[in-house]
C-alpha cells in the first residue's frame, strides 16, 4: 500500500506486505518491514519467489541492512527465517539497475513480477525508460532476461506489454503494480483507468488476458480485485 491503512483491525504501513484471503475476505500481515529495519521505507514493487524469498524494490534510494545503499531502480532479495507479525531474515542485492541502463529518475522500478517458466523479470517503471534496444513509456512492461544477477547484473531487454496498444494512454494509467496469474497479467495503475470492458481506480487490480504480447500487444481485460477502499496499491502477487 502507498500509505498507512487499517484493514481487518490491523495497521499496515508502506514497508509492509498485505495478504488478502479470498476465502474469508480477511487481511493479514505477510511481511512486516519494521521488523527488519525498513521502518519508514516505502516498498513500491515486490514479488514472492519461493516459500521464504521475496523480491523488493523501493520508492526511494535507501540504506538496507546487509547491503548498504540501494537505488530505486535496484531489486533486493529478502530470505526469511520467519514471516508475518514476526518477520526475520536477511537481504542481498538481486538486481543492479544501473548495470543494465536504469539510471534516470523516471526509471525507478514501480512494478515487478517474475515469469514462473523462464525466470525472467517483468518490470514497469515510474516514467519513460530507455535501455539497450528498448525505449518505452510508463504504461508498458519490459522483460529482462538475465545472464547474471547481483552486483554485476547483465542480460537483455525486450518489450513484454505495450499498454498503448490496448487502451492505456492517459497520464493516470501509468502501471505501478504488476503480477502474474496463470496466463493473465495482473495490473494496477497510479490513478483512474478506463479500458475496454473494465474501469476503476488506483486501489483496484484488473486482469489482462493476452492474445499477443510484445510490441503488438492485444487481448481483453476483466475485473480482478476491488476489496480496498481509498488506498493505492503499490504491488501485487497472486498466491494460487
Amino acid at each position: 500500500l502507498k500509505s498507512d491503512k487499517t484493514l481487518s483491525g490491523i495497521n499496515f504501513k508502506p514497508e509492509d506486505i498485505v495478504e488478502y484471503n479470498l476465502a474469508d475476505q480477511s487481511f493479514s500481515k505477510f511481511f512486516d518491514g519494521s521488523d527488519v529495519g525498513l521502518g519508514g521505507v516505502k516498498i513500491d514493487a515486490f514479488e514472492v519467489i519461493g516459500n521464504n524469498e521475496i523480491l523488493l524494490s523501493f520508492e526511494d534510494a535507501e540504506n538496507i541492512n546487509g547491503i548498504g545503499n540501494v537505488d530505486d531502480s535496484d531489486i533486493v532479495k529478502f530470505t526469511a527465517t520467519s514471516l508475518g507479525n514476526n518477520t526475520n531474515g536477511s537481504f542481498e542485492l538481486y538486481f543492479d539497475g544501473s548495470d543494465v541502463g536504469l539510471t534516470t529518475n523516471g526509471e525507478d522500478i514501480d512494478g515487478l513480477s517474475v515469469d514462473p517458466i523462464t525466470g525472467d523479470l517483468l518490470i514497469s517503471t515510474q516514467g519513460n525508460v530507455n535501455v539497450s534496444g528498448v525505449s518505452r513509456q510508463d504504461e508498458d512492461i519490459l522483460r529482462f532476461n538475465p545472464n547474471n544477477l547481483g552486483s554485476n547484473t547483465s542480460g537483455n531487454w525486450s518489450v513484454e506489454f505495450d499498454g498503448s496498444d490496448v487502451g492505456l494512454s492517459n497520464s493516470s494509467e501509468d502501471l505501478d503494480a504488476i503480477g502474474i496469474n496463470g496466463d493473465q497479467l495482473l495490473l494496477s495503475t497510479t490513478g483512474n483507468f478506463n479500458v475496454p470492458g473494465v474501469s476503476g481506480t488506483d486501489e483496484d487490480v484488473f486482469a489482462f488476458n493476452p492474445n499477443n504480447l510484445g510490441v503488438s500487444t492485444s487481448g481483453t481485460f476483466e475485473e480482478f480485485f476491488t476489496a480496498l477502499n481509498g488506498n493505492d496499491i503499490s504491488g501485487v502477487h497472486f498466491l494460487g
